[in-house]
């Protein structure tokens, strides 16, 4: 188990890197659930990384992949439709990390520090998309927008 002040630490960094998340979905114009859905996809699959040091490693990369897929089906709904899905993953991952690989029998394979940077992570970009989602910033460009771009910039 980890000390507070580790625990604050790791949070912190997972923060740092929902940071990032936020200047590449402004630096590349896209919508920041876009980016949140393939982070969470994959987070998941780390994790399925983690269990192959585990002592019975086909069990648990079998559990992993459940993980996989009911975070990555979420992640999918939210590419084709509603942002409202990754927000529900990024909710319901933080519990999963904490509850299977920092208290639960994952913690034996799962390194603590990666649990809760990945909980920061999930905490502070679900904030993010929220607030997208909530200020209209996360709506789906129309094609036209697209093309105008081009135009400006002198592509065909």
């Amino acid at each position: 188990m980890l000390t507070i002040t580790e625990i604050a630490i790791f949070l912190g960094l997972g923060v740092l890197f929902a940071g990032g998340l936020i200047i590449v979905s402004r630096w590349a114009e896209t919508r920041p659930a876009l980016l949140a859905a393939y982070a969470l996809i994959a987070a998941s699959f780390l994790f399925v990384g983690f269990a192959i040091r585990a002592e019975n490693a086909a069990t648990w990369i079998g559990f992993e992949m459940t993980g996989v897929a009911i975070f990555g089906t979420l992640a999918g709904l939210t590419i084709v439709g509603s942002a409202w899905f990754v927000l529900a993953g990024l909710a319901l991952h933080p519990v999963w990390a904490l509850y299977i690989h920092y208290y639960g029998a994952g913690a034996v394979f799962a390194p603590a520090p990666f649990v809760w940077a990945s909980v920061g992570f999930d905490i502070a970009a679900a904030l993010y998309v929220l607030f997208s989602v909530l200020s209209g910033a996360d709506k789906k460009k129309p094609p036209a927008v697209a093309s105008q771009r081009q135009r400006k910039g002198g592509g065909a």
